[in-house]
């Protein structure tokens, strides 16, 4: 048996295997992450297929304290706005589970009726009259920067002039046209978790644990090859990284998953040999077997792409010891019945395996938190780990 050997590409430069814990813990460096990193990141909001043609939806970010409108005109275009009425500033949309949405040109605040349009100008005041020098074009809503890559909506908190998204991207920039544009929704998980954001991120950077965590809802995820799941190849670039995960050539699925993919498009876990349809990003090597691609986007995203289905994950820091982990998961439009009973199973399975990722972050905040260990130490095939750590360390410095 001969286990699978991991290509790496880009800034491969030392990264370190032993982290530092107490540090990570402390109220001084969450603030200071917070401050110098999260305040000039790009953050991934939506699909512009999230948004209904001539609607909007609202989105809560508790890492800013802050709720997003974006809206969709009906000539496609999109904007961001703080989701916040200029009369008394409640939220325009309510976003009850940190999420709403809506349909309608207008957008109307129903504590006092003060209506805005979708590209965010205030156009209705009831009883205008009573208010003393009301200057309606200076109280639209308030803009959120934001930039589209690919059919994915980014937003940027910045007080200052940010990079431009491309250049944020760097390399991840090209290799993508066409691909997200397919995708629509078919669920989303949302939690709050006591765990600090970086250990969070940790638990889903590498795909060591699924062998273990996951061995009752994914039993079959590593193959007789590859038994601890090693990637094939690894693009570390300035700020991100992109790898290849190895599918089981071998797995078949419970009976029941078998049936439903054989009705629709073979959704995760299962293997897809079929790989005509990729843009040359997704796979980039078109290596074999391949089950799923993952972008970590610095400092708290990952984009998963599959051959006929995406998922993102965003963690949001709340406090130093709480975190909000949003998961959307998409596929291709379903042509059919079959391609619906399909989603409807992967959805269902990946919220039983994302139940286990949160159970065991907790478990992990209270074990450092203990004080016992000092030092995280980390192999090879947690490079994503050791690459955000590094890049936190290095901007920290810089800053």
């Amino acid at each position: 048996m001969s286990e699978t050997q991991t290509k790496f590409f880009g800034h491969d430069a030392r990264l370190k295997d032993i982290i530092s814990v107490k540090d990570k813990l402390s109220q001084e460096y969450h603030d200071e992450v917070m401050e110098k990193i999260f305040a000039r990141s790009w953050f991934l909001l939506a699909n512009v297929n999230d948004i209904p043609v001539d609607g909007y939806i609202a989105y809560d970010v508790p890492t800013f304290k802050t709720s997003v409108i974006l809206t969709r005109g009906k000539d496609g275009s999109v904007r961001a706005f703080h989701n916040v009425c200029r009369h008394r500033g409640k939220k325009v949309v309510s976003t009850k589970c940190g999420w709403g949405s809506g349909q309608g040109s207008r957008l109307t605040c129903w504590f006092h009726g003060w209506t805005y349009g979708q590209d965010g100008r205030l156009l209705v005041v009831p009883d205008e009259r009573a208010f003393v020098d009301l200057d309606k074009a200076k109280l639209g809503l308030v803009p959120v920067r934001s930039e589209i890559w690919s059919n994915l909506i980014f937003v940027n908190f910045s007080e200052d002039e940010p990079q431009p998204l491309r250049e944020w991207l760097g390399e991840l920039s090209e290799g993508f046209e066409g691909y997200y544009s397919e995708m629509e929704k078919i669920g989303t998980f949302v939690a709050d978790v006591d765990a600090n954001w970086n250990f969070a991120m940790d638990g889903f950077s590498e795909g060591y644990h699924t062998v273990f965590l996951h061995r009752n809802t994914q039993p079959e995820l590593a193959g007789k090859d590859n038994p601890m799941r090693h990637q094939p190849v690894v693009d570390i670039y300035e700020k991100h990284v992109r790898s290849s995960n190895a599918a089981n050539p071998d797995y078949l699925g419970p009976p029941a998953e078998r049936l439903l993919y054989a009705q629709g498009r073979k959704l995760s876990p299962a293997v897809e040999t079929d790989l005509s349809s990729l843009p040359q990003g997704v796979n980039r090597t078109r290596s074999q077997p391949w089950f799923f691609d993952v972008i970590w986007l610095f400092p708290n995203m990952a984009i998963l792409n599959g051959p006929h289905w995406v998922s993102t994950l965003t963690i949001w820091p709340i406090a130093k010891d709480r975190t909000r982990l949003v998961t959307d998961h998409y596929a291709k439009k379903a042509r059919h019945a079959g391609d619906r009973l399909a989603q409807a199973y992967t959805r269902g399975l990946l919220v039983s395996v994302t139940r286990e990722d949160l159970a065991a972050l907790e478990e992990v905040q209270a074990g450092l938190e203990s004080g016992a260990i000092d030092d995280l130490y980390v192999s090879r095939q947690e490079f994503v780990i050791q690459k955000r750590y590094a890049l936190i360390n290095s901007m920290l410095e810089k800053a």
